[in-house]
């Protein structure tokens, strides 16, 4: 059962007469081409330029465009005679097919449009053409063709536009007006920050330098302390010496030994206070270093805000950034900035006054303890003066009484020569009253032996004689006991003697010469 066909099938619209239509044409441009070739042979012209030959082409090659546009319009040709048999029917039978297959519709008419349809007018189809419009819709379609709205419309798109365009430049000349005010006053306030953070910059960077300048004094003052201490050390070392009458704890010892005492808190003092000189260092030089990297930044910030002041709409190095409106991973509030920048600024400023009130503190630490090692110096100088001098008067009552000593030694030994002498003389007087009595015991007869005043006289000067003699030994012995002991006296005050000069020798030479190297305060205070 055949079916009506209402409309043409797809495959039998335009693009098939196209393809023809095209082959025509090609067929038609070999035909031209060929052509030529059968005439006579022309004599040889010159050749054409490379730039003629490019022009030449191009304008065969519109003229061939503007050929096959026009003949899209014409009516379609005849396929050549030449087209071989056995490729089937040609276009024109299968459009006759085509066509004889087309009838009208219930009421008589052929549904061809939409607009057709729409409108309910359907043109009438015959034998040999279709109309594809309707009268009605080809003034509608004139009319709409010459209709003026799409020329007012684009007489307001144009006022709109340029409208648009003149607000969008004034706004952006505007804005840019306004953020160069901005970047000005911004750039201000950076350089006014930068110059308040080179203030404290150097500010800090010189109490570095003074803080480091006082270090070194103080560690001066440390290496000089070495000298009194070596010195009062030494002092009691040589007065340790001296001779065992001598080696006794006397004022100029008690002296050197607070002299050591003190000695010993100056340098636990200065080491005390270097230490927090060190550390205070570490404060100043961390600080020091975050106002330098606060200097860079504000540095780099207003040196990219005068770049950005020198740029205009004009400039040469504008580019595209995309992602440019974006905040960066770090930015901060406006509140947070100036609040940082005070807050730097007033921390800079609080460890420079500890570190200047830290200096003050160290020169008043050096001058005290200058002062305190000096006076003690001089009252060790004052007792060993004492001492010496003490002990130059006592060698000199030494050797006073070591002449009386001597002398008496002298005399004494005079005294038991005389007495040894006296002890001779009786002898004598022993001897005759001795005599006198054996001649009177042996020699008189018996009744003349008798017990008369002469025999008891000559008896009792033979006892006193005795007893002289016995005395004058008893002195002898007296004498010579006393010269034993002004010897031994005099041996003790020959070593008082020699203890005393060397003392001396130790309290006045050589503990005065190694003192004479002592200190002066300024020296102890690191000047």
């Amino acid at each position: 059962m055949e079916t009506t066909l209402t409309t043409f099938p797809e495959k039998d619209m335009c693009p098939v007469i196209t393809e023809e239509l095209g082959a025509f044409i090609r067929a038609t441009r070999d035909a031209k081409k060929v052509a030529p070739k059968t005439e006579e042979p022309k004599p040889e012209e010159p050749k054409p330029t490379k730039e003629e030959q490019i022009s030449q082409e191009d304008a065969q090659a519109k003229a061939e465009k503007k050929h096959a546009m026009e003949a899209r319009y014409r009516e379609l040709p005849q396929p050549p005679p030449s087209r071989p048999q056995d490729e089937g029917p040609s276009r024109k039978e299968l459009l006759g097919q085509e066509l004889s297959a087309l009838k009208p519709g219930p009421d008589g008419k052929v549904d061809w449009t939409p607009l057709a349809e729409l409108s309910g007018t359907r043109p009438s189809v015959n034998k040999y053409s279709i109309s594809r419009y309707s009268l009605e819709e080809w003034r509608k379609h004139n009319d709409k063709v010459l209709s003026k709205e799409t020329i007012n419309e684009s007489n307001i798109i144009d006022y709109n536009a340029k409208t648009s365009m003149m607000q969008a430049f004034g706004t952006i000349d505007k804005q840019q007006l306004e953020n160069n005010n901005r970047l000005k006053q911004k750039a201000k306030d950076i350089y006014r920050w930068k110059v308040e953070v080179e203030r404290a910059c150097k500010m800090i960077s010189d109490e570095v330098e003074l803080l480091e300048i006082e270090r070194q004094r103080l560690k001066g003052a440390s290496r000089v302390l070495m000298l009194p201490e070596s010195i009062s050390r030494q002092c009691l070392e040589m007065r340790s010496y001296r001779s065992e009458p001598d080696l006794v704890a006397d004022l100029a010892d008690e002296q050197l030994v607070k002299e050591m005492k003190l000695v010993t808190e100056v340098r636990e003092t200065l080491q005390t206070t270097l230490n927090k000189i060190e550390e205070q260092m570490k404060v100043n030089k961390a600080a020091k270093h975050r106002i330098e990297f606060d200097w860079c930044d504000k540095t780099m910030a207003y040196n990219a805000d005068t770049i950005n002041l020198s740029l205009n709409a004009k400039s040469n190095t504008l580019l595209f950034r995309p992602g440019a409106t974006r905040f960066g991973d770090f930015t901060a509030p406006l509140e947070y900035w100036e609040f940082f920048c005070r807050e730097t600024i007033e921390n800079i400023e609080t460890v420079r006054q500890k570190s200047v009130d830290l200096r003050s503190s160290l020169n008043a630490i050096l001058i005290n303890n200058g002062r305190k090692l000096r006076m003690q110096a001089d009252k060790t100088d004052v007792a060993l003066a004492e001492t010496v001098a003490l002990t130059t008067e006592l060698c000199t009552k030494l050797k006073e009484n070591l002449i009386a000593t001597l002398q008496k030694i002298a005399d004494m030994e005079l005294l038991i020569q005389e007495l040894q002498d006296a002890v001779k003389k009786t002898d004598a007087a022993m001897k005759l009253a001795q005599t006198r009595l054996d001649n009177r015991n042996n020699w008189r007869p018996h009744g003349e032996n008798v017990r008369d005043q002469a025999h008891l006289g000559l008896i009792e000067e033979v006892k006193k004689i005795h007893e002289t003699v016995t005395s004058l030994l008893g002195q002898i012995r007296n004498a010579e006991r006393v010269r034993q002991d002004l010897i031994a006296k005099r041996k003790e005050l020959e070593k008082d003697i020699a203890s005393k000069n060397e003392t001396l020798i130790i309290d006045r030479e050589r503990c005065g010469k190694v003192r004479s190297h002592y200190p002066s305060a300024s020296e102890l205070a690191g000047f």
